[in-house]
């Protein structure tokens, strides 16, 4: 009962943070309400300051082991389905490596203390799921949703809107694709080898749950030494010649408990001598762990849904001289501490606006650009989605006195100037009425009024100059109130 129960909450789990970056409904509506699921990740939970949710989830390793691993965290159960297609499922023991362990969770710590985010993020379980999810699963998924709305209007039905199919960069493509190579390889090899060898959480929590009350125990009256509760163990730590099993890296599948015919292997509380010694083992690895500093915590939000503005096609990608950041990030100093990269406010983005392009952020870190849509003021998806407060929570009339960039105008790629055209589209597009048109008779130029622009890209989403907008939008390094 204990493990279809475990198996049952860990499939909710996966298929929740799957939504998380697929989400195809209007306005991102079920991403939303389930971007609690990425805030209870250990490492956004960190970074965002979640001290309760930090303590609960040590308490409860310290209490079950690493039920964590196994329920909640969404690469751990990829590792899961990785080792299912596996023809033949037998593992065997394998010892701990308490170095590689150490040596991973020393270059992941080094990377947030010294800023360098694209290391932490590439060892990180949750960012590293994420971008599997985004720059893989989710251009699927827009296929499929494309193939049914074309089906759906075959038979005269519009009910459905076709999506933009995005590429989010081959940074981002070319990790995402590595980190699954090796976990799938590593998986169907050997089980959960990512998780006890190069996951830093798996490590800390690691340490914890060889202090667990309740853990693994093999008694020896009763084991028969036939080995089957090893060979099913993906995490490789049960030893059945010597009635062993390693607490610290048990991920509490209860696989072993359901096999094993002569319930020698039960979990209950209590230690033994053989457990102490792999538990002062994996000491000093798990001790640095605990090291990490949380910061603020987000803020309370609320959101709208607005109309776009129909899309203009084939405008061509620039690159910002500063990135243009998303209010909430408060600057690019902040916003490059903080996000790990795991692109989750890309796929909670409802207009398309945030890419993983690298303009000056960190790799794999996202930025906005303005060629699918610009920044409504009454979106504040992407804050209240991210777990890490890279993005701070803002409430819609925060948001519209905050100035991410201002928007610069090239009168010479303006269609007023190329096509001897009048064209108001830039000013009438403004939500902050930044811009005017000024100059003599009818061809008239557009001027920003850069104490009322907000950077939100409206103007060089709708401009009608190609392949470059003439109005372009740079971003404030530090972003202000206006």
């Amino acid at each position: 009962m204990w493990k279809a129960l475990r198996t049952l909450l860990a499939i909710s789990v996966f298929g929740g943070c799957l939504l998380l970056f697929c989400d195809r409904s209007e306005g991102r509506q079920f991403a939303e309400s389930l971007s609690w699921l990425a805030e209870l990740q250990c490492v956004p939970a960190l970074l965002a300051g979640s001290l309760v949710l930090v303590g609960c989830l040590f308490l409860t390793t310290l209490l079950l082991g690493r039920v964590y691993c196994s329920i909640v965290c969404p690469l751990g159960i990829l590792q899961d389905v990785c080792s299912s297609l596996r023809r033949k499922r037998c593992y065997t023991y394998r010892p701990g490596r308490p170095v590689l362990r150490a040596l991973c969770l020393g270059i992941f710590l080094a990377g947030l203390v010294l800023g360098i985010p694209v290391v932490s993020g590439l060892l990180e379980p949750y960012s590293a799921f994420g971008r599997i999810a985004a720059a893989l699963v989710e251009p699927v998924s827009v296929l499929a949703h494309n193939g049914l709305e074309w089906l759906m209007r075959q038979f005269g039905s519009l009910a459905l809107a076709p999506q933009p199919l995005v590429f989010h960069g081959w940074a981002a493509l070319l990790a995402a694709l590595a980190t699954l190579g090796v976990i799938a390889f590593l998986a169907m090899k050997n089980g959960r080898s990512w998780c006890n060898s190069v996951c830093p959480v798996g490590t800390v929590l690691g340490f914890l749950a060889s202090h667990a009350l309740i853990r693994p125990r093999i008694d020896g009256t009763r084991c028969l030494h036939c080995g089957k509760c090893a060979m099913v163990c993906k995490a490789g730590c049960i030893d059945a010649e010597r009635a062993f099993v390693d607490p610290s890296r048990c991920v509490a599948c209860l696989n072993c408990a359901d096999i094993c015919a002569q319930k020698a292997l039960r979990f209950l509380p209590g230690k033994t001598e053989s457990e102490a010694k792999a538990g002062r083992r994996a000491a000093l690895a798990g001790l640095a762990g605990l090291l990490l500093s949380p910061l603020q915590s987000p803020l309370a939000s609320e959101s709208k849904d607005e109309r776009d503005i129909p899309a203009l096609r084939h405008k061509e990608r620039r690159h910002h001289t500063v990135p243009v950041l998303p209010p909430g990030a408060l600057g690019l100093e902040h916003f490059t501490a903080h996000c790990t990269g795991c692109q989750l406010c890309v796929a909670a983005c409802p207009h398309d606006v945030l890419r993983s392009y690298d303009h000056g952020t960190g790799m794999l870190q996202p930025s906005m650009s303005f060629e699918y849509g610009f920044c409504h003021l009454a979106c504040v998806s992407c804050g209240k989605v991210c777990p890490t407060d890279a993005i701070m929570a803002l409430r819609p009339e925060e948001k519209s006195s905050i100035q991410v960039g201002r928007a610069v105008v090239n009168p010479k790629l303006c269609v007023v100037t190329t096509d001897k055209v009048t064209c108001t589209a830039c000013q009438r597009s403004c939500p902050s009425g930044a811009i005017s048109l000024v100059g003599t008779g009818e061809l008239k130029q557009p001027a920003v009024d850069t104490e009322k622009c907000l950077g939100c890209g409206a103007c060089e989403y709708i401009c009608p100059s190609r392949p470059v907008a003439a109005i372009q939008i740079e971003g404030n390094l530090q972003h202000r109130r206006i």
